[in-house]
């Protein structure tokens, strides 16, 4: 059984999962990045490979409408891993 709220609440856990595995990671003592270098002009390059674990959530959102109070929700949130290594997701319905 879950509650009205632990699917949005389990959704943002999601997001906020996937964002932090995106963001980039800093070495501690490295020098900050620099600009990035212009490339020089020629055929598009072939896209950059899958991220090592990515996350796809084909419907991201959820729009139950008018709600009844008292009234039982349920919806499925398709994830799928379109990255290269095992995902794992360490959320607790809260």
């Amino acid at each position: 059984m879950v509650r009205p709220g632990a699917a949005l609440v389990l959704l943002v856990a999601l997001v906020a999962a996937v964002r932090a595995a995106d963001a980039p990671q800093a070495t501690p003592g490295a020098p900050p990045p620099g600009p990035a270098s212009a490339s020089p002009p020629g055929p598009p390059s072939t896209p950059p490979p899958a991220a090592p674990s990515a996350l796809q959530v084909a419907e991201p959102t959820w729009d139950a409408g008018k709600v009844v109070r008292g009234t039982k929700l349920s919806h499925a949130f398709v994830l799928k891993n379109v990255g290269t290594t095992e995902l794992g997701i360490d959320a607790t319905p809260g």
